[in-house]
């Protein structure tokens, strides 16, 4: 097949991205989509034959475009990738592919959903020079792999209006240069652990730099340790002429490239060296120009159907994306167009809207609004670009229900759900659910001077639903009742329950409330999933997956917030790594994610096990993954049941979503749960 290319923006890599279409035989020119009609006249000149667009939506329009390239800033990346995508086309976005693995995240997302090709522009992948030194480092032709050493970078004069400089651009070396050396350590880092890219990543990441008058890495350097005991050192410039080579050493020798990111030389001729003491061994080849390589690669996966590149996958990417963000997190830089403030829309850069109502809802006592059957969980975003992007797709999907804490990153959640919704707009659209009173200040005087904390970090006068966080069994019951009921009073919450308390407690609590014509618990939220609960996840945590309790919920219809309602990884794939006492290879760095430790000593049992066993079975049966089933559980409870999840990444959120639509029988719920 010939593929039909539209070329998104008119820059000076857009220009070399044209040439390499002109010099390839399995593509053509289409188009070229530019902000102004005057400069997409000024790219086609000389172009025979291609159509100059005065906009880039009108170049997305385009019916005879197949695949288009986003060759826009840094920061327009993301945005019109997702248009593209979403318009049908396939897409090579130029490296970086997002500012921040938040908006790599959302790229992929999209593609996976509209099915439709993506790849990140990494020129360099798709040399067969680049091949054949990874098929080196995995025939262990130097041994085991030890350290990597890569670098470029260049000296530019400073211009504060300079792309390379601009902070409003995402300039710096790191993100314009540097992301080519993490690139490749993580693609020989992968190579020497028999993986593919993006399964073996940096668990740690150190770094520093100088800056440049904007604020950007004008030098910067970083030393990466990956689980295999690697060490990486990335160096990178923009005001700086480095060495830009690669070396990898191993246990037996060494592999040194001189021209790792351009490859071959004006001739077509690349080569590389394997150094094993005093011998030299050269290994060189010919090759057509760089970037054709790049569009023959793209037009090779397009003709077999596929939706990801070999060269660079979406996990590697996403990988990649992480690692960038770990080093600019070393140095304490963050983008303009990154801070709180500034991210009033989605990544998409529309205005924030349900696009996708799938969700379902259901009411709670005293709450004005549909409350969401699937609750987000505030409590493990690491930073504003991350929760952003979070909730935008959660609420996109018909989710409104937001679930936080007082104490929950210090109250650090509670402020990025605040500044999500006062930048969205949507205090009118959302349930805001607040928890207080948590061990060691768990005392009814302790409510409300918290609760006045949690209202200026959420920008609000009121949450829709608030939990006592934890009980005090030395409590009289009716301190508690009379503290929340003046609470609402105040109109600073609209309905309370509680949270890991046991059931006795409650229908203490309640009968006390009715007793004295006093508001009652609406809710309750303690730990509910197919798998029991062998040993407390915190000290003072309850659950309520007792027969007693779900009888009584049942008879009482009383609401059931559960957390950890998935078990927390026990339902992943995750557990066949932790059972067999391998590491399981969890990134810690995007939330609380739950250890392999924890995992083994609050949910393994026989028990659990069997219950895993008919989960993983009927999984099979029903097209889906077994914690799809294990949600699916909870959601069809007899009684008003409402989820807390804890999606790390956007592809969690989808699969959670997708358990709304698996009905399950009460005999069916029955055979899941037995022991």
């Amino acid at each position: 097949m010939t593929v039909r290319w539209g070329i998104l923006a008119t820059g000076r890599i857009a220009g070399t991205f044209a040439d390499a279409v002109a010099a390839s035989d399995t593509a053509v020119l289409a188009a070229v989509g530019s902000r102004s009609a005057e400069a997409a006249e000024r790219f086609v000149h000389e172009r025979d034959g291609v159509t100059p667009h005065g906009s880039y939506e009108a170049l997305l329009a385009d019916p005879d475009v197949d695949a288009v390239y986003v060759a826009t800033p840094h920061p327009q990346h993301a945005e019109w990738s997702i248009g593209a995508l979403e318009a049908g086309k396939a897409v090579l976005c130029e490296k970086p592919m997002g500012v921040n693995h938040a908006q790599v995240m959302a790229m992929v997302e999209t593609a996976r959903v509209h099915d439709v090709f993506l790849m990140e522009a990494f020129m360099y992948r798709t040399h067969p020079m680049t091949a054949r030194v990874v098929q080196t480092v995995r025939d262990g032709a130097i041994g085991e792999v030890r350290h990597i050493d890569a670098s470029f970078g260049f000296g530019a004069p400073f211009r504060a209006d300079s792309r390379l400089y601009r902070n409003d651009l995402a300039g710096g070396g790191i993100m314009d240069v540097g992301c080519y050396a993490v690139s490749m350590c993580r693609l020989i880092a992968a190579a020497a652990a028999g993986v593919a890219p993006g399964a073996e990543e940096p668990e740690e990441v150190r770094a520093v730099a100088s800056f440049a008058e904007t604020g950007v890495d004008a030098w910067s350097a970083a030393v990466l340790r990956f689980p295999s005991g690697i060490v990486a050192q990335v160096s990178t410039a923009v005001s700086v002429a480095l060495p830009n080579r690669v070396t990898i050493s191993g246990s037996e020798g060494s592999i040194r490239v001189a021209r790792p990111w351009f490859c071959a030389d004006a001739d077509g001729v690349w080569r590389f060296e394997i150094a094993r003491g005093a011998e030299i061994e050269v290994v060189e080849g010919h090759s057509a120009p760089l970037y054709v390589h790049e569009v023959d690669a793209v037009s090779e996966a397009l003709a077999q159907g596929a939706r990801e590149s070999p060269c660079m996958s979406w996990a590697d990417s996403l990988g990649n994306a992480r690692s960038l963000d770990a080093w600019r997190d070393g140095i304490g830089l963050v983008f303009e167009p990154e801070q709180p403030a500034r991210q009033t829309v989605p990544v998409h850069g529309r205005p924030l809207a349900v696009t996708e109502p799938v969700m379902r809802h259901g009411t709670v006592p005293g709450v004005d609004k549909p409350v969401s059957r699937l609750v987000m969980g505030c409590d493990n975003q690491p930073d504003m670009r991350h929760a952003a992007v979070m909730f935008d797709h959660y609420f996109e999907r018909g989710g409104n229900t937001f679930d936080t804490a007082h104490i929950y990153g210090g109250g650090r959640m509670e402020s990025l759900l605040g500044a999500w919704i006062a930048n969205r707009g949507v205090r009118d659209d959302v349930v805001i659910i607040g928890k207080g009173a948590h061990t060691p200040a768990n005392h009814p005087d302790r409510v409300a001077p918290q609760l006045d904390v949690s209202l200026e970090r959420l920008g609000t006068d009121h949450v829709d639903l608030y939990f006592l966080h934890r009980d005090n069994p030395d409590v009289d019951v009716g301190e508690w009742i009379d503290a929340l009921n003046r609470e609402c009073d105040a109109d600073r919450m609209h309905a309370f329950g509680a949270s890991n308390w046991s059931l006795a407690r409650v229908r203490e609590a309640n009968a006390y409330a009715r007793a004295n014509g006093l508001r009652p618990f609406a809710a309750v939220s303690n730990q509910f999933s197919l798998a029991r609960m062998v040993d407390a996840v915190w000290p003072g945590c309850v659950s309520a997956s007792t027969p007693e309790w779900r009888a009584w919920l049942a008879a009482e219809g009383l609401a059931l917030f559960p957390w950890s309602s998935q078990a927390r990884g026990f339902f992943t794939p995750r557990f066949d790594a932790v059972r067999a006492r391998a590491s399981s290879g969890v990134d810690h760095r995007h939330g609380n994610q739950p250890s392999d430790a924890e995992m083994r000593r609050c949910w393994f049992a026989e028990d659990n096990f069997a219950r895993r066993e008919r989960a993983v079975a009927m999984a099979g049966e029903r097209g889906v993954s077994p914690i799809v089933v294990a949600l699916a559980w909870v959601l069809c409870q007899p009684f008003p049941c409402f989820p807390l999840i804890g999606p790390r990444v956007l592809a969690e959120t989808a699969e959670s979503v997708s358990a709304l639509g698996l009905e399950l029988t009460p005999g069916e719920l029955q055979e899941l749960h037995r022991a």
